[in-house]
């Protein structure tokens, strides 16, 4: 029995020494957290709401990204749609956005990891929750297509 828990608590010390390496790489980083997302999305949907498929095209909203670092960043920008919408040189940014609006943060001109918050987004918002955090290192990340609560 005593080899047994021995052996075990071997395989679990090099379990989480391999984990620990792995979330070093950045790249394995970011693939977890797509692997997260996607499996997120898939528990998050409704079936009730996929059958009614009404989505109000004049409606719109907000969302407010911060900077969790105390940074003053200009160089790294929320892309709504292809187009800058709005830089972090105040170490926050809300903006507003409309329904299949595809939101991408650049941080390209940044070599180091850096922390974003949604701290608030308009209640009808489905894409994200508040509080939500995005973790991204020199590049340039989707956050993906806005979307909105259908209405009955």
């Amino acid at each position: 029995m005593e080899r047994f828990f021995l052996n075990l608590i071997i395989l679990l010390i090099i379990f989480l020494a391999s984990f620990q390496v792995i979330m070093k790489n950045e790249t394995a980083y970011q693939r977890l957290k797509n692997i997260e997302s996607s499996i997120r999305t898939v528990f998050k949907e409704n079936p009730l709401t996929e059958v009614i498929n009404y989505i109000d095209e004049d409606e719109e909203g907000y969302i407010i990204i911060d900077l969790l670092q105390d940074y003053s960043l200009p160089q790294v920008w929320v892309v709504k749609n292809g187009e800058r919408a709005a830089n972090f040189s105040k170490g926050i940014v809300k903006i507003t956005v409309k329904s299949g609006d595809l939101l991408v943060l650049d941080c390209r001109f940044w070599q180091e990891p850096l922390w974003f918050e949604i701290t608030d987004l308009s209640s009808d918002i489905r894409t994200w929750l508040k509080g939500q955090q995005f973790r991204i290192c020199a590049e340039e990340t989707k956050l993906g297509v806005v979307q909105f609560y259908n209405k009955l």
